[in-house]
């Protein structure tokens, strides 16, 4: 009998005008410690090459199913590290543990942070001024 493979990873798309970066990150599966060792330097390099634009964060979450334990720490270290460095981020996801958590991280970060359940209206909300 064939073995299913379970796709994992994150995608990341980066979006730039004269005055916004727009990052968007898709997250697929149970993510792992080499997942986050290949997308965390490109968000590093794309941040420090922002300086001095507002930076915009969607993060879909609807076809994540959790995290390995060493990926999970690396979550971690990944927010506090960036935690500043968004002035709104949109979180989409279907499970309520996500919407608590965004809502327990908003007051350790400076900008705006919110949760959708549906992409439209996260990006709707990110487009607003």
């Amino acid at each position: 009998m064939a073995k299913t493979i379970k796709e994992h990873g994150i995608s990341i798309a980066i979006k730039r005008t004269k005055k916004k970066v727009f990052v968007e990150l898709s997250m697929l599966g149970k993510l792992t410690h080499e997942d986050y060792k290949t997308f965390v330097p490109m968000i590093d390099k794309a941040l420090k090459e922002a300086k001095g634009l507002e930076v915009d964060l969607l993060v879909d979450m609807r076809d994540f199913t959790g995290w390995e334990l060493l990926a999970g720490w690396d979550d971690m270290k990944f927010g506090l590290k960036h935690r500043n460095a968004f002035d709104k981020m949109a979180i989409v996801g279907n499970k309520k543990w996500e919407e608590l958590s965004v809502k327990m991280m908003s007051h350790l970060m400076k900008g705006k942070s919110k949760f959708f359940k549906e992409r439209e209206k996260a990006l709707s909300w990110l487009l607003k001024q």
